[in-house]
Formats: structure tokens, C-alpha cells, sequence
């Protein structure tokens, strides 16, 4: 049986991700929980642990061009987890192409733009509200 349901949001820029965290927290009840991770490699270990304890991961929300991946690659490894999680690109530059051939193969992704409009960070996140 699954815990709680887990949102992740992940963007190397701090005020970037120091803002979703913020906003996204105001509309969140407690039942649901919020992480931050500012690397591919810390968004890895948070959905690795995630799953080990029994969360279910119903969102992620992935900047595009990372240092050290590209949000797309984050999305791929929360996939083969959650097959049904959610997921968005948050970018300011994307490479639309690549997005596309990531739908593609892994469904429906929403793309956000920078800066983005907070009622489509709501519009996401209002389905798994109790």
C-alpha cells in the first residue's frame, strides 16, 4: 500500500525553485508531500527514496536544461517508477523537437514556460487534492 502522494520540483536555478516550492506549498494540504531538488542527481535520489517507503509520486515538474541532465532524462526515471506520474517541463529555452520525441515515447507532457502562469502549476496539482 502507498503512504502519502509526493510531488517533486527540480531546477538548478535556487530562486527558481525556492519560488514553485513556495507557491506550490500554499495550495497543498499535508497529507501531500513537497520536494525540492536543485540536480538530476539529488531528483534521482529523492524519487529512489520516494518509492522505497512507499510514496506515491503523482507529480513532477523538471526545468529543462539542468547542469548535469536534461529534465527530460529526470521524467524518464520517475516513469519507469510511477508509470502514471504526471509530468512538466518548466523551461525558458526548450528544444521543442526533443520534447516532442520524449511525448512520444513517454505520453503527454505539459510544458511550462518561464515565467510561468501559477493557475497551470494549480491546474496540475488540484486533481490530486483530497
Amino acid at each position: 500500500m502507498l503512504n502519502n502522494k509526493a510531488i517533486l520540483i527540480v531546477d538548478d536555478e535556487f530562486i527558481i525553485l525556492e519560488s514553485l516550492r513556495i507557491q506550490i506549498s500554499r495550495i497543498l494540504p499535508e497529507t501531500i508531500l513537497l520536494e525540492a531538488a536543485s540536480s538530476g542527481e539529488e531528483s534521482f535520489q529523492v524519487i529512489d527514496d520516494f518509492y522505497d517507503n512507499g510514496n506515491e509520486l503523482v507529480l513532477v515538474i523538471s526545468d529543462f536544461h539542468l547542469d548535469d541532465v536534461k529534465g527530460t532524462e529526470i521524467l524518464k526515471y520517475a516513469v519507469q517508477k510511477y508509470p502514471q506520474v504526471q509530468k512538466a517541463i518548466l523551461t525558458g529555452q526548450a528544444d521543442v523537437e526533443q520534447i516532442k520525441i520524449f511525448q512520444s515515447e513517454f505520453g503527454e507532457t505539459t510544458t511550462l514556460s518561464k515565467p510561468w502562469d501559477f493557475s497551470d502549476i494549480q491546474n496540475m496539482i488540484t486533481p490530486f487534492i483530497d
